[in-house]
């Protein structure tokens, strides 16, 4: 017997960036994010007679294996389980040479198949802060649509629901501009620019960006959505710049140029990047075949396209 799950990776529209706690994964301000359909992990677990991980095919070992199985003995640990051998199997449906990363996705996955295999029966709250102990944004991987990851102690953070089921029409465009491993982690440029003078700022500014994409969301106002997360993405990255390095690359800057010279023609388009060099843009569904075109032509022929639409929360099932 094993026990299977499919988790959606999701796109931060208001960024996590900053943690109150490493090692329990809280944040130091809320983020809101939008799941998306098209990329995606599926993951199986199962007992066995030694730990063992499988993936995409193939058998990993190493950091990857070390940083899995570290996850499931903590959460035997977390659940008061006694250890047992596991069997882990995943896949990966997620650009590889594109640079994206599935941690989100991987980790969600991961938290529901062993939930199910040991019949835990978690609510979606539970499961969110399973999760979490993986990767962070895993947390919000949990809900379709859009979710809002609280900020709060180890019981309170977790995410929440905002509309499962987005129906103001809108798409994502990923820009991949290469794959290469960036110089400064995330947790490291998270460690950084909590010496920021600005990073007090930057928590305010998270807060309210949460409460204004709320807004945009329950009225289905795709442009006061589209500027909020605009200008999250851009304090960010401000941000990172004020400790003195940057993810930012001239192609980075290029597709939010491109984005607000859209814009400026009667596209409503907006810019948001994550801590790497690779963007995304925000538009309606409707106009993504245009974007997708003038992107190319734009931002030339070595850019990378992925486009999105809002995805599905966790699935997961006992298998026989």
């Amino acid at each position: 017997m094993s026990s299977f799950a499919r988790a959606h990776t999701n796109l931060a529209l208001v960024k996590y960036w900053g943690k109150a706690d490493e090692d329990l994964r809280l944040p130091a301000a809320p983020s809101l994010s939008l799941t998306l359909d098209a990329f995606y992990t599926e993951t199986r677990v199962s007992c066995a007679r030694k730990d063992k991980f499988i993936l995409d095919g193939k058998e990993a070992q190493g950091p990857e294996a070390d940083r899995v199985f570290s996850y499931l003995r903590r959460l035997f640990s977390f659940f008061s389980l006694p250890l047992s051998p596991l069997l882990v199997e995943s896949q990966n449906f997620v650009p590889k040479s594109a640079g994206f990363a599935s941690s989100a996705s991987a980790f969600c996955a991961l938290a529901a198949a062993f939930s199910q295999e040991f019949e835990l029966n978690l609510t979606r709250s539970e499961l969110s802060i399973a999760s979490r102990l993986g990767s962070g944004s895993a947390c919000r991987s949990v809900y379709g649509g859009f979710c809002e990851w609280k900020e709060g102690g180890m019981e309170e953070s977790f995410a929440i629901p905002i509309d499962e089921h987005p129906s103001m029409g809108i798409a994502v465009l990923y820009l991949s501009f290469g794959s290469e491993k960036k110089g400064i982690s995330s947790t490291e440029g998270m460690r950084r620019s909590k010496s920021s003078p600005f990073f007090p700022v930057w928590r305010q500014e998270c807060r309210k960006a949460c409460r204004e994409a709320k807004e945009a969301i329950a009225e289905a106002d795709f442009e006061k959505l589209g500027e909020v997360a605009e200008k999250n993405a851009c304090q960010m990255h401000a941000l990172t710049l004020s400790s003195g390095f940057s993810y930012l690359s001239s192609s980075s800057f290029r597709a939010l140029s491109f984005a607000q010279s859209l814009r400026e023609r009667g596209t409503a388009c907006y810019w948001s990047c994550d801590a790497g060099k690779n963007a995304a843009l925000l538009c309606r569904e409707r106009d993504l075949a245009q974007v997708k075109e003038e992107a190319l032509s734009a931002l030339g022929p070595k850019v990378l396209l992925f486009a999105s639409g809002p995805g599905p929360g966790v699935e997961a099932e006992r298998e026989v």
